[in-house]
C-alpha cells in the first residue's frame, strides 16, 4: 500500500509480554511450605488466603493486602476460575505459592477489568487457613495429671485460663495478659459452641489444645476489630478450677432428707402464702448450713426468682401449698425448682 514501498526490508521491535499454549495447564512454584503440615486442602475445603495478582511483565492487577482482607472461598467447587480452583488444592495452612495460570483457565479472550484479554495470570498466594464444614473441634491433649478422675461435665462451674491465636499464630485473646481466669457453666451457652466442646471431660491441672473452626466459633462474621470472619480459632487451655454442677433440669438440691413439712418451714408468717422474699430467705439459709446446694456459676437472685417463679403457677405473686410441689411430684413438666 502507500505506507510500505515494494520489494522493502522490515524491522519490527518487539517485546513479549506473555505467550502460552491452549493445552497448557497451570503451574506451580512453591515458595514456602511449613515444617509441620497435618492437613492439605481438598475440595470442598473454605480456605482464607491472601494474594497479589499479577501479569507476566509484573504489572499487578489485584491485591488483596491492599484491601487489608483475605479472599475466603471455597475450593474445588467453581466459586473461582478454574485455574485458582485447582491451584488452591493440595497447599497447607501458612503455605506460599505461586500459581500461573494461562488465560483458558483464567478470563479468557476478553479478559476484565484491568486484566486484558487472554492475559497470562499470576498469583502470588498466602494461605492464612482453611476448614471443611463437616469439620468438629479438635482437642489435643498437651498434659494430663495422673489422679485425673473428676471431669468436666455439663453444667459444672469451670475457671480456666487461655490463649486464643488464629492459625497462624496471631494472638486474639489471652487470660494471662488480664491476670484473671475465664469463668463459666460448662454447656449454659455462655461461650461458642466450639468452646463447650473442646471443655468436656476435662480434669483439674490439664492442659489442651482445642482448634475451633468458624461454624462452631464466630461465624462468617466473626467479631468486628477482634475476631476475623470464618477465621479457624487456637485455644490453649488450663483448666485451673471445677465446681461440680447440679443434674440437669435442677438448680437447687438438697443434701439430705427433705422435711415432709417443707412448705410449712418456708412459710414462716403461717399465712398460708409465700412470697418471694420468704422463698428467698429460706433457700439462703439451707444454702449457709450446707443442707442445700445451688448450681454454681449463676447469680443467685436470678436462680431463686426462677424457682419462685416456676411454683407461682397462676403468677400472683405468691405460692400457695396446693400450687407448691417438689421437682419429683411434677407430672413430666421441666421446671428448675426444689
Amino acid at each position: 500500500g502507500k505506507e510500505i514501498p515494494g520489494q522493502a526490508s522490515l524491522v519490527f521491535d518487539v517485546v513479549l509480554l506473555d505467550l502460552h499454549n491452549p493445552k497448557d495447564g497451570i503451574t506451580i512454584e512453591n515458595q514456602h511450605v511449613p515444617e509441620s503440615c497435618e492437613r492439605r486442602s481438598q475440595t470442598g475445603d473454605f480456605l482464607r488466603y491472601h494474594y497479589n495478582g499479577t501479569l507476566l511483565d509484573g504489572t499487578l492487577f489485584d491485591s488483596s493486602y491492599s484491601r487489608n482482607h483475605t479472599y475466603d472461598t471455597y475450593v474445588g467447587k467453581g466459586y473461582v476460575i478454574a485455574g485458582m480452583d485447582e491451584g488452591l488444592l493440595g497447599v497447607c495452612t501458612g503455605e506460599k505459592r505461586r500459581i500461573i495460570i494461562p488465560p483458558h483457565l483464567g478470563y479468557g479472550e476478553e479478559g476484565r477489568g484491568k486484566i486484558p484479554g487472554s492475559a497470562v495470570l499470576v498469583f502470588d498466594i498466602h494461605v492464612v487457613d482453611f476448614h471443611n464444614p463437616a469439620d468438629s473441634v479438635s482437642v489435643t491433649v498437651n498434659y494430663r495429671p495422673s489422679n485425673c478422675t473428676v471431669l468436666s461435665k455439663k453444667g459444672d462451674y469451670l475457671k480456666y485460663h487461655y490463649n486464643a491465636s488464629l492459625l497462624d499464630g496471631t494472638l486474639l485473646d489471652s487470660t494471662h495478659s488480664l491476670g484473671k481466669t475465664y469463668n463459666i457453666v460448662l454447656g449454659s451457652g455462655q461461650v461458642v459452641v466450639g468452646m463447650d466442646m473442646g471443655l468436656q471431660d476435662m480434669c483439674v491441672g490439664e492442659r489442651r489444645t482445642v482448634v475451633i473452626p468458624p461454624h462452631l466459633g464466630y461465624g462468617e462474621d466473626g467479631v468486628e476489630g477482634e475476631v476475623p470472619g470464618s477465621a479457624v480459632l487456637v485455644f490453649d487451655i488450663e483448666l485451673l478450677e471445677l465446681v461440680s454442677g447440679l443434674p440437669e433440669g435442677y438448680m437447687f438440691v438438697w443434701n439430705g432428707e427433705v422435711s415432709p413439712n417443707l412448705f410449712e418451714e418456708i412459710d414462716q408468717n403461717h399465712d398460708g402464702e409465700v412470697l418471694l422474699e420468704e422463698f428467698s430467705e429460706y433457700i439462703q439459709a439451707q444454702v449457709d448450713s450446707g443442707k442445700g446446694k445451688l448450681a454454681p456459676g449463676f447469680d443467685f437472685e436470678k436462680i431463686v426468682k426462677n424457682m419462685f417463679t416456676n411454683q407461682d403457677r397462676d403468677g400472683n405473686g405468691k405460692v400457695t401449698a396446693e400450687e407448691f410441689k417438689l421437682k419429683d411430684q411434677e407430672a413430666k413438666e421441666e421446671h428448675d425448682e426444689l
